[in-house]
């Protein structure tokens, strides 16, 4: 699996009582990588296959995971530290069994260590919080990440805000506007693609949190449920506010890094509008300094996510929608996906838009695999 490689860098910022401290790390010549603090892996170990507990078997776990490689073209830290958060992480996600383990070692600290390098990096050539494009198909876990990720940094005394592309859908008589003005577009007819986001909204919420000034930043918010269902925008009244500056602001979402595409209209016609709205989209990606691509090889996958989610809500709630609502639903955001993900995926490998970007290649377990 090929990445974008940052080169491995002279020296690394760990955080200590919530503020940088830069740490040596060990010279190397061609030959293993052996950063100071975290052994080289041992051919002879053999492969944890439950839960690890004691400091040498979460080295031998972390090991095994599918972004352990790309770490240590970047950072590597020390095997107490993986063991610490780790133990936070499962305090909250529940029993350390072995699926909770994997999540925590394989996908949720992997991504962590990767974003707290790109900032010690990024924060030393710009200021200001550092920006992150997190892009991963819906029903991946985009939400319970976020709210992971955001935790790992509250850890080290950071101020992380992550906001989603949802929240900054158009009002819903803004979205009726278009559905008229395009009654034979029936990507138009619901939320979604490109072209029913107010960019501008977007724009202006990522460039106030990105600013180094003290000040507060109200947060939009979309209610899915509003409107029958159709979904509306919250007002403005009932907005979050949140304190700048920040630290790390994530922005997340299905569509996140998608470029126009010349031949996206041979997938569906509707595209065609698709692309052009996709244009502007470019003002959002501008404000990002990295990005982290969730990549599902199967996209038919999605399917199955959301109709194991929306059977969950009936379970819990009561309420949610069947099968076919469910396929007639993600239908919707098909053609984008055929469309457009496949040279992000291909641009991700080299870096999106020349940036910093770690690729993940997500199972239909939702887990981490090695790609070929």
């Amino acid at each position: 699996m090929r990445h974008v490689a940052l080169g491995v860098a002279a020296s690394l910022g760990a955080y200590q009582r919530g503020r940088c401290r830069c740490e040596e790390w060990a010279t190397w010549s061609p030959g293993p990588f052996r950063p100071k603090g975290f052994q080289a892996a041992r051919p002879s170990r053999p492969r944890v296959t439950r839960a690890p507990t004691g400091i040498d078997e979460v080295e031998a776990f972390v090991q095994q995971g599918p972004l352990y490689r790309e770490l240590l073209l970047s950072c590597a830290p020390p095997s107490h530290e993986w063991l610490e958060k780790g133990q936070a992480l499962a305090a909250s996600l529940g029993p350390m069994d072995w699926q909770v383990a994997r999540r925590i070692y394989h996908l949720y600290l992997p991504l962590y260590f990767w974003m707290r390098h790109q900032l010690h990096e990024i924060r030393g050539r710009q200021g200001g919080a550092v920006v992150f494009g997190f892009t991963a198909p819906q029903g991946c876990g985009k939400t319970t990440t976020m709210n992971i990720l955001q935790e790992l940094f509250c850890l080290e005394g950071l101020r992380c805000e992550a906001v989603s592309i949802d929240d900054f859908y158009v009002p819903a008589s803004w979205q009726e506007v278009l559905a008229e003005l395009h009654p034979d577009n029936d990507l138009m007819q619901t939320r979604g693609n490109a072209g029913t986001h107010d960019v501008r909204l977007g724009a202006e919420t990522l460039q106030a949190l990105k600013s180094s000034d003290d000040t507060e930043v109200l947060l939009p918010r979309y209610d899915k449920s509003a409107q029958g269902g159709r979904g509306d925008q919250v007002p403005r009244s009932s907005w979050k506010g949140v304190q700048t500056p920040c630290d790390v602001v994530i922005l997340e979402g299905w569509m996140v890094g998608f470029k126009p595409q010349e031949d996206a209209a041979k997938i569906h016609p509707g595209l065609r509008l698709v692309n052009d709205k996709l244009k502007s989209y470019q003002a959002w990606d501008d404000l990002l300094d990295a990005y982290c691509v969730l990549a599902v090889d199967d996209i038919e996958q999605v399917y199955t996510w959301r109709t194991e989610a929306e059977d969950s809500m009936k379970n819990t709630r009561g309420t949610g929608m069947s099968h076919t609502e469910v396929r007639d639903f993600v239908s919707h955001f098909m053609p984008a996906y055929h469309a457009y993900r496949p040279q992000l995926y291909a641009e991700a490998e080299r870096g999106v838009d020349g940036k910093p970007t770690l690729v993940c290649h997500i199972g239909p377990d939702r887990l981490p695999y090695e790609s070929l």
